[in-house]
């Protein structure tokens, strides 16, 4: 990366720091604000494009249109403009990764992960969708999940933007490609909701099965796909899932705008089908009747109906946890993944586990829980993570066992599975609770 920016004032108030991303068109830095000590995010445009009046336009597209969109589920625009030296955005700073590199790294997600993920995404196009926006260029690099699973869209450059780039421009087309919507393959002036509801079905359909519906080796291959290829099946590819999940997939991926889920609004409503579906084993022939009218195919023949059960999932019970050896305070491992590392209020750094010491790294490593296999990953910490004695690699992740070592800077901490075990009260934002 090129760090010829650190240290710069951008509007002589926003103090470049780190640079954490770098694409086609700019790099992204964390800044501080200088007059309120908050960081954020600051994307610069490559100077390279300072006479690009189309480059330009979309910049100002992706600063301009989220402005006013006080949403959660999208990242929050402060400031752009020109400084006298740089094309510049301000926006919140998401502590956490895209959905692409977290896609990378766990492979298939479990079910419920997935429809919360795409429900928040939903709920953000909904925002946009009040405005009149259709962002035309959703995809996982544009799709930013925090360290407390929170999801917030991103990149609105090609939002009611000039038709989509034609498929000569293969370098920038490529990603966006494998979530294209038919009609936006056509003519990216006419599209709606429906096709961003289109891409979202394509990158939920990635979640779930590890690959996106359709794959080909080049631009021209991925749209024939997209227009005329029927719809892949899903559970061929995770067995584990209820059938019902591919009549959500028939009808989130049509071929026709007007057969697809038509408001966010529905969609959210079908993904809500689906996890009531997979609570209560529920077949494709014995839908509730709210499933049977969200998730009906086009021209379908009658389902049956059963009335859908009132009563809530159980929630899940804890299944492991740390133990602190010199303190014998513990730390439940309650969610299906959590951080471990020392809070930076300065930086908005807030690991789910926390440890006072100077050693350990703000996001030093993380646990997660894949179906009942407790598993650890160093991220890249400049002490780096123990097992058992033995460094972790960075980037390496490791099954845990009952009774494990861990030691994170000068702490060490005892891995311990508490199956069927009545689990310890804990405190307050998770953190440490005493037996």
């Amino acid at each position: 990366m090129d760090d010829t920016f650190l240290g710069y004032l951008v509007k002589e108030r926003y103090k470049l720091i780190d640079q954490i991303a770098e694409g086609a068109f700019g790099s992204v830095y964390i800044a501080r604000d200088l007059e309120t000590n908050y960081l954020y995010a600051v994307k610069l445009l490559h100077n390279k494009f300072l006479r690009n009046t189309e480059i330009l336009q979309r910049f100002q597209r992706e600063a301009s249109l989220p402005l006013g969109l006080d949403d959660p589920h999208i990242v929050h625009v402060i400031d752009y403009g020109w400084d006298g030296q740089v094309h510049f955005i301000v926006m919140d700073y998401v502590d956490g990764h895209n959905l692409r590199a977290i896609m990378q790294r766990r492979g298939p997600f479990p079910l419920e992960t997935a429809l919360n993920y795409a429900e928040q995404v939903a709920l953000g196009l909904a925002a946009a969708n009040s405005r009149g926006i259709v962002h035309r260029d959703l995809k996982p690099q544009n799709i930013l999940v925090n360290n407390r699973g929170e999801v917030k869209i991103t990149d609105f450059g090609l939002a009611r933007a000039k038709d989509t780039p034609t498929i000569t421009e293969t370098d920038e087309f490529m990603g966006t490609a494998y979530y294209i919507s038919p009609e936006q393959i056509d003519s990216g002036h006419t599209v709606d909701i429906r096709s961003d509801l289109y891409s979202l079905a394509a990158i939920l359909f990635e979640m779930l099965a590890g690959q996106p519906p359709y794959r080909g080796s080049n631009v021209m291959e991925l749209i024939v796909k997209h227009k005329s290829t029927p719809i892949p099946a899903l559970q061929p590819l995770r067995p584990d899932l209820p059938p019902i999940v591919d009549q959500f997939f028939q009808k989130g991926l049509a071929k026709y705008p007007e057969q697809r889920y038509q408001t966010p609004q529905e969609f959210i409503e079908a993904l809500q089908d689906l996890r009531r579906a997979a609570a209560n084993h529920l077949q494709p022939t014995s839908l509730s009747r709210a499933s049977s009218s969200a998730l009906a195919l086009p021209e379908q023949s009658t389902v049956i109906e059963v009335p859908a059960s009132t009563e809530k999932a159980p929630a899940p019970r804890v299944a492991a946890r740390l133990v602190h050896l010199a303190t014998g305070k513990i730390f439940l491992l309650s969610n299906q993944e959590m951080i471990i590392g020392r809070r930076d209020p300065l930086r908005n750094l807030y690991p789910d586990i926390s440890l006072a010491d100077k050693m350990v790294g703000r996001r030093h490593a993380c646990i997660r829980n894949r179906q009942g296999t407790f598993t650890i990953e160093d991220l890249h910490s400049r002490n780096r993570t123990r097992l058992n004695g033995r460094f972790l690699l960075p980037g390496e992740e490791r099954a845990l066992k009952h009774g494990d070592i861990l030691r994170f800077g000068n702490i060490e901490m005892r891995f311990e599975l508490i199956n069927g075990q009545q689990a310890p009260t804990e405190t307050k934002d998770g953190e440490e609770a005493t037996s």
